[in-house]
């Protein structure tokens, strides 16, 4: 037999590009400490004629390092780590692979990316589908196990074996073994954490990269497989033989590079000097406009106001503010309106766009973060949704779905570092707008649904396109920041999430597999367990409240709506007025009373709602 019984190594981890601030840091550091690229290459370039040696020196490396790299891209050496930004430990683990005899095996310590990446993915995915992948031990250096390196830095221990030499092989190897999140050795031990997934199931769960999902525990990974196999994921790439699935036309954008683009964007000072006008936080000159520039920290769950920039630095808004519908997000920049609509294709700004958070951790409060915004510009760490292809209703569910701990559950499953990219966003399993529809008829969950997110969503008065959309009857009308409301509401949102992610006892019964049935033996429990694994959102509760009221009040909802759906009852919310607008007899939205300018607020107009606009002045 061809190759060795046994490898055994540590490879380098590092980049095969050179990276300069590393490499100036110990012979030039004010190179290494410029302030950005462009001031970093023109000091470079400086070095001519200022220390001609050192610059010689720094050619050369750079010519060492771009010539490695073309080989191992381009020699095909390397089919499957050789791309892109090439780091050394994956062609060194590739290489090992493919050293090994058809009996032996491969041991080595990586950066746990090797596994969840999308620069790895090739490799990975090559792993699973040929059976060479016999068992993957991810560690958290928390301990330290290695000095001198951050305790969040996470590593695994690798092995791997040769190759299936075909399908019907590699479909009877054995599951591969997985531990996540281990802090020291004897963690391989535990039962709890240490469990199996076959070729299908990560499939299943990353069904167009093959990459690897990270589960704490052996529950977590039985649930998470059970909730993929009720819901599809975002977007399904097509295959050979398969179409594409993607049943909410999503499509992702990125907007304005906050470097590269810096070039359009404008300061307040700037525009005001040369004789902008600031509505709101829109400047005007005659027909043209400069939106507000979002970053991604300025959004969070039905709130596009989340935050705004106090002179150079962001704040949150305090609670007045949100209360006030006029008052609106100060950006630290302005692009365009025609720049925004040249990149999406449009000849007039959206009425109300959707956006996402980029930097995201499993280990935060709320991990997938998306809301409906008003039209704006949005830097690189908020990427645009766009939903191709859907009527404006459905599109408004979308942020809701992202706002639900049943989807962020299984967001937390496929985070290993700290990016929602698009490859981990479309792969995460996203109530389809059918799944929607279908369900719950007598309890009229869509409707919950369209009540709930236009109250949470319509608060201020640049959303009053988004409300004019779900309810056109309302001419525009924006609700009232009531926080306690809101609590309430997305609870509703929240326990109707979970009946439509877990199904219901029935279905627990017949398709959870039997560890998930012993573990958690019906969906109610499910919803109990799911939230515990939110321990800041419970320490904020308790000490806000002395319980973990968010938990509790989602269960004693979702009880109520198994009880509405099991005898086909409507939902009746415990918030008066119920949430969103009023509605006629048959349930559908109804128009506002009617309010005549310089008269008092009807008796029978909504207290939720704000009054209009021309009815505020020395009210509200």
């Amino acid at each position: 037999m061809s190759g060795f019984d046994c490898i055994l190594g540590n490879p380098p981890w590092e980049r095969v590009k050179l990276q300069e601030k590393e490499w100036f840091a110990q012979r030039v550091p004010d190179i290494a400490n410029a302030p950005n690229a462009a001031a970093r290459t023109k000091m470079i370039n400086a070095l001519k004629g200022s220390d001609p040696a050192v610059y010689g020196e720094f050619l050369s490396d750079v010519r060492a390092a771009e010539a490695a790299s073309t080989f191992m891209r381009n020699s095909g050496r390397y089919p499957l780590c050789g791309r892109g930004d090439v780091n050394l430990y994956t062609v060194f683990a590739e290489s090992m692979r493919d050293g090994v005899s058809p009996i032996g095996r491969v041991g080595c310590i990586v950066p746990s990316g090797v596994a969840t990446d999308d620069t790895t993915k090739f490799f990975f995915q090559d792993l699973v589908d040929r059976a060479s992948l016999a068992s993957l031990f991810d560690f958290e250096n928390a301990a330290p196990i290695f000095e001198g390196v951050h305790r969040s830095y996470k590593f695994s221990c690798l092995t791997l074996r040769a190759p299936a030499p075909d399908a019907k092989t590699a479909a009877q190897a054995p599951a591969a073994e997985f531990v996540f999140f281990a802090h020291k050795v004897e963690d391989l031990a535990d039962e709890r954490r240490r469990f199996t997934l076959t070729r299908d199931e990560i499939a299943l769960v990353n069904p167009n990269t093959k990459t690897c999902p990270i589960f704490r525990t052996k529950v977590d990974a039985e649930l998470t497989k059970y909730i993929y196999r009720r819901v599809p994921v975002l977007v399904k790439e097509a295959t050979a033989t398969t179409p594409e699935e993607n049943p909410w036309g999503v499509e992702f954008t990125r907007l304005f590079d906050m470097s590269n683009d810096s070039g359009l964007f404008r300061t307040r000072e700037q525009l005001e000097k040369d004789g902008w006008r600031l509505r709101g936080n829109v400047f005007e000159r005659g027909a043209e406009r400069y939106l507000p520039l979002y970053e991604a920290k300025m959004v969070h769950h039905y709130d596009h106001r989340w935050a705004t920039y106090d002179g150079l630095d962001t704040r949150d808004m305090t609670d007045a503010e949100r209360a006030d519908p006029s008052a609106v997000a100060m950006p630290r920049y302005w692009v365009p309106s025609a720049e925004l609509r040249s990149r999406l294709g449009e000849a007039a700004a959206p009425a109300w766009m959707i956006a996402y958070r980029w930097i995201a951790r499993s280990t935060d409060e709320r991990t997938f973060i998306s809301s409906a915004t008003c039209p704006a510009g949005f830097g690189n760490s908020a990427p645009v949704v766009r939903l191709l292809g859907v009527d404006s209703v459905t599109a408004s569910l979308w942020p809701a779905v992202g706002a639900s701990f049943a989807l962020d559950y299984c967001a937390r499953q496929k985070l290993g570092g700290a990016n929602m990219t698009f490859g981990t966003a479309t792969q995460l399993p996203v109530i389809s707008p059918s799944m929607i529809v279908d369900a719950g008829v007598g309890c009229q969950i869509r409707h919950i649904f369209v009540r709930g997110i236009l109250e949470l969503s319509a608060i201020a008065d640049d959303m009053s396109p988004f409300s004019s959309d779900l309810w056109p009857e309302g001419d525009g009308a924006v609700f009232r920041y009531d926080p306690e409301r809101r609590f309430e509401i997305r609870c509703e949102l929240d326990a109707a999430f979970f009946h439509l992610y877990l199904g219901t006892a029935d279905e627990w019964r017949a398709k959870a597999s039997p560890e998930l049935l012993k573990a958690l033996p019906t969906p109610r429990d499910a919803v109990a367990y799911i939230m515990e694994t939110f321990p800041i959102v419970k320490k904020k509760d308790i000490a806000a409240h002395g319980v973990y009221r968010t938990k509790e009040r989602i269960i004693a909802l979702y009880d109520q709506l198994q009880l509405c759906l099991a005898t086909n009852t409507p939902f009746v919310s415990a918030l008066t007025p119920p949430p969103g607008p009023p509605t006629n007899a048959d349930g559908s939205f109804a128009a506002l009373p009617a309010w005549a300018p310089n008269t008092p607020r009807p008796a029978n107009y909504p207290a939720h709602l704000h009054p209009p606009i021309t009815h505020r002045e020395g009210m509200d």
